[in-house]
C-alpha cells in the first residue's frame, strides 16, 4: 500500500464517520440507552477520537513528504533523520507543495483548539452559574430532604434541577414540592443527586468545549446533542433502582423546565441538568431495543477502534523515533 493510498483511505474513513456517523448513532440508541452511562462515555470519545484521528493527518502527509524545506542546514538534517526514522514509507516518498514541518505542526494546532475551546467552555459555565445563582437570589432557602441538601426556590412552577455541588447543589421549586407525591419527590432527588455522584456536568463541559471549534462537523454535534440525553436515561436508572418505575415516571410528567431561571439561549448546556422529559418514560418501562440496532451499536464500537487503531499507528512511529533519538 502506497503512502498516497493511506492519505486517501484515511480521509474517506473521515469523511464517512463525519457524515454516516449521526446515522449510525440514532439506529443504535435503543441498544445504546440500555447502557446509558457507556453511551454518554463512548460517544463522547468518539468524537474526541474522531477529532485525534483528523489532526493524525498531518503526520500521515509529512510521512510521505522528500525531506524538510525553509530550515537551516543543520536543522534540517536532525529533522531528515527523524522523519526518515519514523515512516514507513521510505521507498515511496513524492514531492508535496508544502515542507514536512507544516503538516506536522496540525496536532499541535488542533490541540491548541481543543485547549481554548476547554477554556471558553468554562469561561462560559462559570458567567451562566453566577446569572443562575442571583435569579436564585434570596427567595430561596436550603432544606433537607431524604437526606439531601437542597435549594427550595421561591415559584409555583414544577421544575427540579441540578448545578454542580460547588454551585448550588440540586434546586427544587416550591410547586414541585408540594406537588410531587413523597414517592415523586425521592424519584426527583435521587435523579438529581446522581447527576451529581456520577459527574455529569464535568463530563458534558469536557465534551463540548473539547469539541467546540468542530462542532460544525455533523458527526461531533450528534455526539454533542446525544450525550446529554444518555446522561439523562443514567440518572433515570439510578433513580429508578431507589424508588421504582411508577414514581419516576409520574414526576417525570409533571416537572417542567426552569424556564425563567435557565432559559436563556445564551447558557451552554451543561450550565444545569434537570429531571424533566416525558419522551423517557417509554424507556423506563422497558420498550424492547430492535435486534438490529444492537448491530449497529457494535458496528459502530468495532469502527471506533478502527480510528484508535488508525491514530496510535500513526502517531507511535513518531514517539518512537523521537524516544531512540531518531
Amino acid at each position: 500500500m502506497t503512502a498516497v493510498l493511506v492519505v486517501a483511505l484515511l480521509g474517506v474513513v473521515l469523511l464517512a464517520a463525519a457524515f454516516g456517523g449521526p446515522w449510525l448513532l440514532r439506529q443504535a440508541a435503543p441498544a445504546l440507552a440500555t447502557v446509558p452511562r457507556f453511551a454518554a462515555t463512548s460517544v463522547s470519545a468518539t468524537a474526541l477520537i474522531w477529532i485525534a484521528a483528523l489532526l493524525a493527518l498531518g503526520p500521515v502527509v509529512a510521512w510521505i513528504s522528500r525531506g524538510p524545506a525553509w530550515l537551516p542546514a543543520d536543522a534540517a538534517a536532525v529533522c531528515g533523520q527523524c522523519l526518515a526514522a519514523a515512516t514507513p514509507f521510505s521507498d515511496s516518498l513524492v514531492s508535496v507543495a508544502i515542507p514536512p514541518l507544516l503538516p506536522l505542526l496540525l496536532p499541535l494546532i488542533g490541540g491548541g483548539l481543543v485547549a481554548v475551546g476547554l477554556w471558553h467552555e468554562f469561561s462560559l459555565l462559570r458567567q451562566a452559574r453566577r446569572r443562575i445563582v442571583e435569579r436564585l437570589g434570596d427567595a430561596n432557602r436550603e432544606v433537607t430532604m431524604l437526606g439531601y441538601r437542597v435549594s427550595v426556590v421561591d415559584d409555583d412552577g414544577c421544575f427540579a434541577f441540578s448545578l454542580p455541588r460547588g454551585t448550588g447543589g440540586i434546586v427544587l421549586s416550591r410547586g414541585a414540592a408540594s406537588s410531587l407525591s413523597p414517592g415523586e419527590l425521592a424519584a426527583v432527588l435521587h435523579h438529581e443527586e446522581a447527576h451529581l455522584r456520577q459527574r455529569h456536568h464535568l463530563l458534558l463541559a469536557l465534551l463540548n468545549g473539547a469539541t467546540h471549534f468542530f462542532r460544525r462537523v455533523p458527526l461531533i454535534q450528534a455526539a454533542r446533542d446525544a450525550a446529554p440525553h444518555y446522561l439523562e436515561i443514567a440518572a433515570d436508572h439510578a433513580a429508578k433502582r431507589e424508588t421504582g418505575t411508577t414514581a419516576l415516571a409520574s414526576a417525570l410528567l409533571k416537572l417542567g423546565t426552569p424556564t425563567r431561571i435557565i432559559g436563556e439561549a445564551s447558557h451552554p448546556r451543561s450550565a444545569v441538568l434537570h429531571a424533566a422529559g416525558s419522551e423517557r418514560v417509554r424507556l423506563l418501562i422497558g420498550e424492547p431495543r430492535p435486534p438490529e440496532s444492537i448491530a449497529l451499536a457494535i458496528a459502530a464500537g468495532a469502527y471506533v477502534m478502527m480510528l484508535v487503531t488508525a491514530v496510535i499507528s500513526v502517531n507511535a512511529p513518531y514517539l518512537l523515533a523521537v524516544a531512540a533519538g531518531c
